[in-house]
């Protein structure tokens, strides 16, 4: 399945962003967990090619539940340009993924 490579996520997109409604120390917090958990998460769905199908949904899940939690730390941490681009890059990571899953993991 081709899908694990369009799920990359550019390292600029996790880089810092202007902290928002949540109060500065809490944002930067926040990126700095996010940035790994989208590290960790996108490792992960590169290794897909190499696990069973019941693995690869699990990992197509997870990638899924990290891009919403990141989707929503852009929303409260981010500002203009950035927090619109972060946003829909989320969206559109998430848009990918959730095709991946109803392909690939409809009977499970």
């Amino acid at each position: 399945m081709r899908f694990s490579r369009s799920f990359a996520i550019p390292l600029a997109l996790i880089g810092p962003a202007a902290p928002a409604s949540a109060g500065p120390a809490v944002c930067l917090r926040e990126l700095a967990v996010t940035e790994t958990r989208l590290l960790k998460a996108l490792v992960h769905l590169q290794a897909v090619a190499h696990v069973g199908e019941d693995n690869k949904c699990a990992t197509y899940r997870n990638h899924a539940d990290v891009l919403t939690q990141a989707r929503a730390v852009f929303e409260r941490c981010s500002t203009g340009r950035d927090r619109e681009h972060d946003v829909d890059q989320m969206n559109g990571a998430l848009d990918q993924i959730n095709t991946a899953i109803a392909s690939a993991c409809a009977t499970q």
